[in-house]
C-alpha cells in the first residue's frame, strides 16, 4: 500500500513538473507578388487521358500546381503561367500529372532569355549584379542580388 502511495505521489510530481508545448507547423518562404502591370501568359499543360501507373481512364481531378517563370523580351517583362493539372485514377488511387516545364536553373524562376541578359550583362558588358539589380527594380521587378540562380546555371 505505501508503495502504490509512493508512485501516485512521484507521478503526480513528475506531472507537476512537465510542461505543455504549443505546436508548430513550418511554413514555406512565399516570395514577394510580382507586379499587376506585367504582361501575364497562361500556358496549360494538357492532362492524362489514362492513369500512368494502372492505364485505368477513370481519372477525377484532385488540384493543379502553377509554376511562375519571369521571362525578358526586349525591354518588357511577361510571366509564363504554367498549370499542370492532377488527376487521381478512380481505379487505383494513385495520382497522375504531366511533368514539369523545363527550367534553366533548377526550382527557379528566372526564363532561359531574362538568364542570359543577365550572364551578358555580368560577363560580356562587366556589369555588377547589384547594377543590374537596381536597373531591373526600376523597371519594377524586385530580383535578388543572389549568384545561385546564375552559378546553377553555369555549372550544368
Amino acid at each position: 500500500m505505501t508503495s502504490a502511495l509512493r508512485h501516485e505521489l512521484a507521478a503526480a510530481t513528475a506531472a507537476a513538473k512537465t510542461q505543455s508545448v504549443h505546436s508548430f507547423t513550418r511554413k514555406r518562404p512565399v516570395r514577394k507578388p510580382w507586379p499587376e502591370n506585367i504582361e501575364r501568359e497562361l500556358v496549360v499543360i494538357e492532362p492524362p487521358t489514362t492513369c500512368t501507373c494502372c492505364g485505368g481512364p477513370r481519372l477525377s481531378k484532385l488540384g493543379e500546381d502553377v509554376t511562375e517563370t519571369l521571362e525578358e523580351i526586349p525591354r518588357r517583362f511577361k510571366l509564363i503561367e504554367t498549370v499542370r493539372e492532377k488527376f487521381t485514377s478512380r481505379d487505383c488511387g494513385k495520382i497522375s500529372q504531366p511533368p514539369a516545364p523545363f527550367h534553366a536553373t533548377p526550382r527557379g524562376f528566372i526564363g532561359p532569355q531574362l538568364l542570359a541578359t543577365i550572364l551578358f550583362d555580368k560577363f560580356g558588358m562587366h556589369s555588377p549584379l547589384n547594377r543590374q539589380s537596381a536597373r531591373f527594380k526600376a523597371e519594377g521587378i524586385d530580383l535578388p542580388l543572389s549568384t545561385r540562380p546564375i552559378r546553377s546555371a553555369l555549372i550544368r
